[in-house]
């Protein structure tokens, strides 16, 4: 796949603002009831140049799962689940990205508790204002390719949703993949 996502995003680093971003999780509980709950990112960026998407990387804090049950919460984040306390994060990163007229996609990997597996983001609508820019990503993703299988698909439903509603700033006008890039000789 090419990297051709067209995010109308001046060339530079664009750096995720973590207290406006907001990750929710949804997943089926005995396949009838939503459960949304939140992750907070602790970083998160994505390098541009020339309209074309370098890479993505976007950090969660995987102790961060929060629902409206503590109890729930308690049992996601341990062992059972993510594992938080030997797995602190979640990572989304991308590499490849195309354009198409309402936004684009981007596909890379996630990892959880260590275990990663492929990923397609669909990325919609982005707003550029000078050096700040926001957008809307969503991805499904099975938990069981991820580890997270403790309970059976009936109780909890095997794919979960990911939405993603993204604030970023230009901090760099070239993306540090360029300027960290070895000088030819």
């Amino acid at each position: 796949m090419e990297n051709t996502l067209q995010l109308q995003l001046p060339t530079g680093t664009w750096v995720l603002d973590s207290s406006a971003t907001t990750v929710t999780i949804t997943a089926r509980k005995l396949l009838a009831f939503r459960v949304p709950a939140t992750l907070t990112i602790t970083s998160g960026a994505i390098e541009i140049a020339d309209g074309r998407v370098l890479s993505v990387d976007v950090v969660a804090d995987a102790a961060s799962y929060a629902s409206k049950n503590a109890k729930r919460n308690d049992h996601i984040v341990g062992s059972d689940f993510l594992d938080a306390a030997n797995h602190p994060t979640i990572r989304f990163q991308a590499h490849d990205a195309e354009s198409d007229a309402a936004g684009g996609t981007a596909s890379g990997s996630i990892t959880v508790k260590g275990r990663t597996t492929p990923i397609t983001v669909a990325i919609s609508d982005i707003d550029i204002d000078g050096d700040t820019a926001t957008f809307h990503a969503s991805a499904v993703v099975d938990r069981t390719d991820l580890g997270v299988d403790k309970l059976p698909s009936s109780i909890i439903g095997p794919k979960l949703g990911l939405t993603v509603t993204a604030a970023a700033s230009r901090t760099d006008r070239v993306p540090h993949t360029i300027i960290n890039q070895p000088e030819e000789s």
